[in-house]
């Protein structure tokens, strides 16, 4: 079966590409399939344009209007939506890590555990329970307001003046 062009740019590019972003290693060797209507409205008929019925690798699937879709096992997605959380988690964790940083801590294992224990406080408070809504920066400076002694005074550092050695 021929894959006509859409919009300029042929569906098998557009197909390999996702592919690529999938992390597919052989993007041209994956399983792709159209979408066909039949006589029954409530049937469909799955033709297979390239590859194998037998693929696990994830199918694309194109659609009467040249949509791609794919297609792909609940574990594939499951993992998928696991390993976002893990770097959605991980970035939060650097964005804290560098707000705290920033703000001369002197003891930075002191201010994390504050933190934890602000973000805890707050979660339980919020309706909102996502903790990517939590203001990080806003987060430290309240934290470095209420516990002062956690962080260096710039005032206090002591530097030779200029001129002596």
């Amino acid at each position: 079966m021929n894959i006509e062009k859409s919009n300029g740019k042929s569906l098998m590019t557009k197909i390999n590409n996702l592919a690529k972003e999938l992390g597919i290693e052989n993007p041209q060797g994956v399983t792709i399939v159209r979408l066909e209507d039949t006589e029954d409205p409530n049937k469909k008929t799955l033709e297979l344009v390239q590859g194998s019925w037998e693929s696990k690798a994830p199918w694309f699937v194109i659609d009467k209007e040249e949509k791609v879709h794919v297609l792909s096992t609940l574990e594939s997605i499951l993992h998928l939506i696991r390993s976002l959380n893990e770097a959605k988690y991980e970035n939060f964790n650097l964005k804290l890590e560098k707000a705290i940083l920033e703000n001369l801590p002197i003891d930075f294992n002191d201010v994390w555990v504050v933190a934890m224990s602000e973000i805890q406080k707050r979660l339980t408070e919020s309706k909102n329970k996502n903790l990517l809504d939590i203001d990080i920066k806003k987060l430290v400076k309240d934290i470095k307001k209420h516990h002062p002694n956690l962080f260096m005074q710039l005032k206090d550092l002591q530097f030779p003046p200029q001129g002596h050695q």
